[in-house]
């Protein structure tokens, strides 16, 4: 997983430096803090498990795998869009993408 995240970190600093301000690697996550003053929490711990969150404000987007959904057709993914509840299939993040593409994915 640590080296998956310092993977994670040099694709972030080199490809997307110029939207983040701070970037933190914990040993389960990674914290972005954006120059936009919004906040992102990147967790991928084993491959095809992963919680990519942007906050911004009282405004929320989650792209997980979290397996409490399972009437969308992209179960386990999906989208919590705006609000906690607000749940949609997932149509951005590639079924079996990797874990690199994922990242890129969700920044762009």
């Amino acid at each position: 997983m640590l080296l998956r995240y310092l993977a994670f970190v040099k694709i972030i600093q080199s490809e997307f430096a110029d939207i983040t301000n701070d970037i933190e690697l914990h040993i389960d996550r990674i914290h972005l803090e954006l120059v936009n003053h919004s906040w992102i929490e990147i967790r991928y711990p084993v491959l095809g498990k992963f919680s990519f969150h942007w906050q911004f404000g009282k405004s929320l987007y989650r792209f997980d795998t979290t397996p409490h959904h399972p009437n969308l057709t992209s179960f386990p993914r999906h989208i919590h869009c705006q609000k906690e509840e607000n749940v949609v299939e997932d149509k951005i993040l590639t079924k079996d993408g990797t874990p690199e593409e994922h990242l890129n994915q969700f920044l762009t």
